[in-house]
């Protein structure tokens, strides 16, 4: 074999250090996941991409959440949430939930919305969005930092776009087909 690839020398960092930069080049959706505090009303919520669906039946997502987080403990206590996909027009939105120094700027756009839906009354999505996915949690899961919470959807508001803002190697990107 003329072509072999020489093997790359073994990496001696710290597995979670290896790991978080593994994840840094790993594509996946991105999305604002919201909800509210049922002590006073007001909306929560994080950019996130640890993001899936589970199964068609019952219709399902999970998340994960760090339990540290400030929109935990209101998100336990509502029950519910939205996953709230963005297309690239939308890439504004994420600043202030990915950084807590701008926290005061989320949910000052125009386009945000309470749903008025009987279950999911409260919760907060993003007006034109190519996806508002609205789930209540079914079960949840600790593991180290972090609860994976399992939401059974119960509305979908989507619209015709295709586009969704993913997230690899620290930065938005549109994906598109190989071909």
């Amino acid at each position: 074999m003329t072509d072999a690839v020489a093997a790359a020398p073994h990496d001696t960092s710290p597995l979670d250090a290896r790991l978080k930069s593994v994840l840094r080049i790993m594509p996946a959706p991105v999305g604002i996941v919201t909800s509210f505090d049922t002590d006073s009303g007001e909306p929560v919520g994080l950019a996130m991409s640890a993001l899936m669906p589970v199964c068609l039946d019952p219709p399902s997502m999970a998340i994960c959440v760090n339990r540290s987080g400030s929109a935990h403990a209101a998100m336990m206590r509502a029950g519910r949430f939205c996953i709230n996909l963005l297309h690239s027009r939308q890439d504004g939105h994420m600043a202030p939930f990915a950084d807590p120094a701008a926290r005061a700027a989320r949910f000052t756009q125009d386009d945000w919305r309470q749903h008025v839906h009987a279950v999911h009354h409260g919760v907060w999505y993003i007006e034109g969005a190519p996806a508002a996915i609205f789930c209540t949690i079914r079960e949840h899961i600790s593991y180290g930092t972090h609860d994976l919470l399992l939401g059974e959807v119960d509305d979908l508001i989507t619209t015709a776009s295709e586009e969704i803002v993913g997230w690899a190697n620290g930065a938005l990107y549109r994906p598109a087909p190989l071909g």
